[in-house]
């Protein structure tokens, strides 16, 4: 099957493209910058920009797509209380420039990635997908909004939209500012850890293998729920101060200072993957231990 995957040599977007050309599907990566593009010969880059209409819809023609899954955007709360309108165009309308592209040419099934950050602040209940959506930031703004518009695209044009509601990824490869890989950096360079607070705060986690395989799955899933989104979480909630507990175990001489509390993102309760196993076959793979274990191996090698 011909799949355009936009920022395709993103975090996610790497793991999504080699899932799918694992199962020898031909793969676009559609990204803004052909220096970002993979190693893998057998995908094929396209340069051009989400709010780009026409040339999505050449490209999108022209190679015969088939489906999107659409990861590219802005991916950072905190980014988003710095730059919120530049995180809205990014998110909401380079989401609408996926959509218009998809609905002209004919494309049914469009994977949106979406976020816990959609949810808000919900600390003391189950987070199933009734929970009202009450983001705080700009970004969890943003990802509530497509969410909305894919639904409202499978209700007025008869499209296959469906949300994939994301807790915190990690893993390899992750560049951005967070929490677990600070701290693995800090004891693989045989640094101690200092934070004032945060070693109460719960951490929904999911290893990115892991989100790109339910990801995946959704791409192909024959029934979607009334919703169009799923949340997806590899099933664990620990606090940060048992992560760090963990890493002491793993990284000799591990040493780390954390006060209390939390560290001031919105808090939730576990989130229910029941529609998300039914609907989508999801299983989480990645074990906790599993994925700090190789974290940690990979950090070792990777100074970022």
């Amino acid at each position: 099957m011909n799949i355009l995957v936009t920022g395709g040599a993103g975090y996610l977007g790497k793991y999504i493209v080699t899932r799918l050309r694992k199962d020898g599907h031909r793969v676009l990566n559609y990204c803004r910058d052909l220096m970002q593009q993979g190693t893998d010969s057998e995908v094929i880059p396209v340069l051009g920009e989400l709010y780009d209409i026409p040339r999505l819809i050449q490209v999108l023609k022209d190679y015969q797509v088939e489906r999107i899954i659409h990861t590219a955007g802005q991916s950072h709360p905190g980014i988003s209380v710095m730059a919120p309108l530049q995180t809205v165009e990014a998110n909401v309308m380079g989401t609408m420039g996926v959509l218009e592209a998809a609905r002209l040419t004919g494309v049914k099934r469009v994977v949106l990635f979406s976020s816990e950050a959609a949810y808000g602040e919900h600390e003391n209940r189950p987070m199933t997908l009734d929970v009202p959506l009450i983001p705080r930031t700009p970004y969890g703004v943003t990802k509530a909004a497509c969410e909305m518009m894919g639904r409202a695209y499978n209700w007025s044009f008869g499209m296959d939209c469906v949300s994939i509601r994301c807790s915190q990824v990690y893993g390899p490869l992750h560049v951005t500012q967070e929490y677990v890989r600070d701290a693995i950096k800090a004891g693989v360079r045989g640094e101690k850890y200092v934070l004032p607070h945060g070693r109460d705060h719960k951490i929904q986690m999911i290893h990115v293998r892991d989100a790109a395989e339910v990801t995946v799955q959704a791409c192909f899933a024959e029934h979607i729920n009334d919703m169009a989104v799923y949340n997806a979480s590899s099933g664990y909630q620990p606090t940060f101060g048992e992560i760090l507990e963990k890493l002491g175990e793993m990284i000799p001489g591990f040493e780390y200072e954390v006060g209390d509390g939390t560290v001031g993102s919105e808090q939730q309760g576990l989130f229910d993957l029941t529609e998300t196993k039914k609907d989508l076959g999801y299983q989480p793979q990645v074990s906790l231990e599993q994925g700090l274990k190789e974290y940690i191996d990979w950090l070792r090698n990777h100074d970022l």
